[in-house]
């Protein structure tokens, strides 16, 4: 069995893993704003947010992650999107 420091570093290179997926998604949801911007659409869709949770949710299930888990996980990377789509609107 590992270590706790043996343990702990596993962490940090999934989170290192993490952080690098989480920011290429960012680059994609940001050229998604561009795209939107550019056809005249509205830089945040409810429905498509909604959509996005039940597929965190389906997803999590999957894992065994419950479903306030897959919410928290989602509310998190959904507001920083948000907040750069938003930024990318208001900026000409």
């Amino acid at each position: 069995m590992p270590n706790t420091k043996e343990l702990r570093e596993q962490i940090e290179t999934i989170d290192e893993e993490i952080i690098d997926l989480i920011a290429t998604r960012m680059e994609i949801a940001d050229e998604l704003a561009k795209a939107k911007k550019q056809s005249a659409q509205g830089y945040w869709d409810e429905e498509k947010e909604h959509e996005v949770i039940q597929r965190y949710r389906e997803l999590c299930e999957e894992v065994s992650l419950s479903e306030s888990e897959a919410d928290m996980i989602a509310e998190v990377l959904l507001a920083i999107s948000k907040e750069r789509q938003k930024h990318l609107f208001e900026s000409k």
